[in-house]
This record gives structure tokens, C-alpha cells and sequence, in this order.
């Protein structure tokens, strides 16, 4: 009797461990690829972007991501209300894992006129870091992803404002230069194999 009580609480204790484990990103497809695209207007600028799957228009409440299984790591505001045009640009977010290889570096920001609620906040960029063994995924406007190149980005948005691709290996497409605010993206290639290092996108209104 006292081995099949060992047996149960230990079941028990697997199943609990197993649902409390993060949800495993499915990889992309071609067909993933295009659905997704399809989802989102064809403006890189739009603040479109499709995450593990889940398309986010910018700005958006961050909330939203947590509902979708993000989570916050430490930083010394998290929890507490924001002030007015509270903005800050360095907040990282992962599984609840704190590895690089889930992780997201966003923007907060607070333009509301008043005081609100941490979970009011406001998301207005992303920065995903194309790094090995990276497990989300990430699909812009026009179907462009972690693992395209600087051909396909031209091919897909036409020439960027700013072309520093042999000089510093980045692009920049923006509509205004408005210091925090405005709409850009931002992306940067290994110059070697122009692939995608990492993507910036941004669309904080003023």
C-alpha cells in the first residue's frame, strides 16, 4: 500500500512538473510562413509582427504577451505603477527561463497622461537577436524571418532609408526621427553570409 501511495505522489508530482514547464516553440514552415505574411499588412512599418505564431500589431499592451506566455525578467520598475511618459527601452523577456535563447528585448513606455498600472503599459518595440539554437520564432511583413537575407529584405521592402550594409552591416527603414518615437526598423546582417542578426521594430505614436 505505501509503495502505491510513493507511486501515485510521484505521478502526481511529474504531471505537475510537466505542466508547469514552458510550451515548445513549433518550428517554421514554409506554409507557417506564408499564413503568417498573409495575417499582417505588407507595410514593414505597420508594426506587424508574428511571434511563436501570435501576430502583435505595435504598439500593443504588454500584457498581451504575457497572456501568450512571456514573462518578464527583473527590472526595478516591474510590478510598480508608471508615471507619465515613462520610457524605457532595455526590458528583457524570456519563457520564464532567463536564456538567451528566448529572449526578447522590448520597450515599455507610458504616453497615457496619468499614472497607470504596470500591466497598462505600453510595448512599442522588439528586438530579437538571431543567435544559435534561438527557439522563437519571428515572421515580418512580406514573409521575412531570422533566416533571410539582405537580398530577400531589399527584394521584399525596397530600398531602406539607410544602407550601412557595407560599411556597418545594418539597414534602417523609418518613416520619422522622433528620438523615442516614430516607426522603424532596424535590421542587421553578418556581412559574411548576410543573414539576419537581429531585428528592431518600432512604433511608439507621439
Amino acid at each position: 500500500m505505501r509503495k502505491i501511495l510513493i507511486l501515485c505522489l510521484s505521478l502526481c508530482l511529474f504531471m505537475l512538473t510537466g505542466c508547469g514547464s514552458s510550451k515548445e516553440v513549433k518550428k517554421l514552415t514554409a506554409e507557417d510562413i506564408k499564413t503568417y505574411g498573409s495575417q499582417m499588412k505588407k507595410d514593414p512599418l505597420s508594426g506587424d509582427i508574428t511571434l511563436n505564431g501570435i501576430k502583435y500589431s505595435l504598439p500593443v499592451k504588454a500584457q498581451s504577451l504575457v497572456e501568450n506566455g512571456w514573462k518578464f525578467n527583473d527590472y526595478a520598475d516591474k510590478g510598480k505603477p508608471l508615471k507619465n511618459y515613462y520610457y524605457t527601452d532595455s526590458v528583457y523577456m524570456d519563457d520564464g527561463k532567463k536564456g538567451e535563447d528566448t529572449r526578447i528585448t522590448v520597450t515599455l513606455y507610458n504616453t497615457s497622461g496619468s499614472e497607470v498600472k504596470f500591466d497598462d503599459a505600453m510595448l512599442g518595440a522588439i528586438n530579437v537577436k538571431n543567435i544559435p539554437d534561438y527557439k522563437n520564432t519571428v515572421v515580418l511583413p512580406k514573409g521575412i524571418t531570422l533566416a533571410s537575407t539582405y537580398d530577400n529584405v531589399i527584394s521584399a521592402y525596397g530600398t531602406p532609408k539607410v544602407d550601412y550594409m557595407k560599411q556597418m552591416g545594418w539597414i534602417s527603414y523609418s518613416i520619422s526621427d522622433l528620438g523615442k518615437f516614430g516607426q522603424e526598423l532596424r535590421i542587421d546582417f553578418d556581412k559574411n553570409t548576410k543573414v539576419i542578426k537581429s531585428i528592431y521594430l518600432k512604433n511608439i505614436p507621439k
